[in-house]
């Protein structure tokens, strides 16, 4: 007699693992992974993906990475193809079917915690993997998102860096983890951000909420400086490229400067193409608006 072994989880994620791969499920089932079925009726997201991989791994495995931080609830999930698993040294390390597994000895039973029946590294942990990675703006953009969705501690989040001296990538965790802003909404916000503060701004306050006369919201400022009244937005192609979308924006920046405000509109294009411009650009009008400094850091090369 073929036994077969199958796990349900639950049903809405509605997978089925199967130690046999019996006919009726082949036929009845979609695989996603070795052994690892869903419902065909199911519509299957980032987190199916990873329980699949997770169940055909088998027990010992730990979900990490940006596939931990997309169990955590975060909302910026870049198109990262593989799913990250961490084994200990027990363990095979090895890739499948877009997974990717990786064994290592500095993974203690406290980074590790459950959700939703899968061992998942914490939020600290998964702060320090994602932190180390390159380029630094889209690592802040992920520490910004898991800070902003979990209970992530910074100072927790410092001391295991500290505790962890020469991992490859701590340098720039050390760096990024006193920048972190659960206000952040988005990965330009976080890149123009960090782009700011190494160009020697003044570290800007983020999400200005603007009211008109009666308390009216009318805006909302990704970053700017409330005491000079100067706001800047990131201008992502989602939200700001249609005519609708300008239409809008031009209404609403007037209505800014009725109120005293400068609304400065930055885009991811002239951030990369002009850094330099962007941030001379927002030192200028900090300076009209009677900012001083003469701490301002030399241009980055």
């Amino acid at each position: 007699m073929t036994h077969e072994q199958h796990t349900f989880w639950g049903t809405e994620s509605a997978l089925i693992r199967t130690d046999s791969a019996a006919n009726a499920v082949r036929r009845e089932f979609r695989r996603l992974q070795r052994g690892v079925y869903v419902d065909p009726t199911a519509a299957v997201d980032a987190t199916h993906l990873i329980r699949a991989a997770a169940l055909r791994a088998g027990p010992g495995a730990v979900v990490a990475g940006v596939s931990a931080a997309i169990l955590h609830g975060v909302t910026y999930v870049d198109h990262d193809p593989d799913i990250e698993l961490i084994r200990d040294l027990n363990g095979q390390g090895r890739r499948f079917d877009s997974v990717r597994i990786t064994r290592t000895d500095q993974l203690d039973p406290a980074d590790v915690t459950m959700i939703d029946g899968l061992a998942v590294t914490n939020p600290v942990r998964t702060a320090y993997d994602l932190g180390r990675r390159t380029p630094d703006w889209r690592a802040l953009g992920r520490l910004d998102d898991l800070a902003r969705h979990t209970d992530l501690d910074l100072r927790q989040l410092w001391a295991y860096t500290r505790d962890h001296p020469r991992t490859k990538g701590i340098r720039q965790l050390r760096e990024l983890s006193a920048l972190v802003d659960p206000k952040a909404e988005s990965p330009g916000e976080s890149w123009l951000r960090l782009l700011m503060i190494r160009h020697g701004l003044p570290r800007p306050e983020s999400q200005i909420i603007i009211t008109d006369h009666n308390g009216r919201e009318i805006a909302r400022f990704d970053l700017g400086y409330r005491r000079y009244k100067i706001g800047i937005d990131y201008d992502g192609v989602d939200f700001h490229t249609s005519p609708t979308d300008r239409a809008h924006d031009m209404r609403r920046d007037m209505r800014t400067r009725d109120l005293g405000w400068e609304p400065l509109r930055v885009t991811g294009e002239r951030m990369s193409a002009d850094p330099h411009g962007v941030t001379d650009r927002i030192a200028e009008e900090l300076a009209i608006r009677g900012f001083e400094s003469s701490t301002r850091a030399a241009r980055p090369a």
